[in-house]
């Protein structure tokens, strides 16, 4: 498992909605100002490939209305958008080739394995699935973001026990 494994980091305004009182987190801890960012969507880059530039699209037409888009974020949003391009334009070529009966196998030095297409679908989806999650965008993810929002695990006193 990497080091960085575990639980993600719960925006601060987030979890103020869930704190004990306020200022307070779900423990009782005091919450750290977040930094001062401007919160807004960042400027969409002119050069982004099709796949990647609806994808784009379909993210920021979301992610202000949950406040956690900043313009420093439109170089993480622009690797994670072309990298669901690189999936997609892998699974579409995949599937042009399986209606050949290709696809799936190609030859290689030894025999059949597996097709490079099925290689760069597999990655590139791994890392779309991360890089989703540090953005709130798995089911996952949404429903933490939504138990924060709502409350839950929270009493309405100042106390800590």
């Amino acid at each position: 498992m990497p080091a960085n494994a575990g639980r993600k980091a719960t925006p601060p305004h987030l979890k103020i909605v869930g704190g004990r009182g306020p200022g307070r987190d779900s423990g009782g801890r005091k919450i750290p100002d977040p930094p001062p960012f401007t919160r807004r969507a960042p400027e969409k880059p002119s050069d982004m490939s099709e796949a990647a530039s609806a994808m784009w699209d379909a993210i920021v037409a979301e992610l202000p209305n949950a406040n956690l888009l900043k313009p420093l974020d439109g170089f993480a949003l622009r690797v994670g958008c072309e990298t669901y391009a690189r999936w997609y334009v892998a699974q579409k070529a995949r599937r042009q080739q399986s209606e050949g009966g290709g696809g799936l196998l190609a030859k290689t030095s030894q025999g059949m394995g597996v097709s490079p297409l099925v290689r760069v679908e597999t990655e590139a989806s791994r890392e779309f699935r991360a890089w989703c999650a540090e953005f709130g965008l798995t089911p996952a993810a949404e429903v933490k973001l939504a138990a924060i929002a709502n409350g839950a695990g929270t009493n309405d006193g100042d106390d800590l026990f």
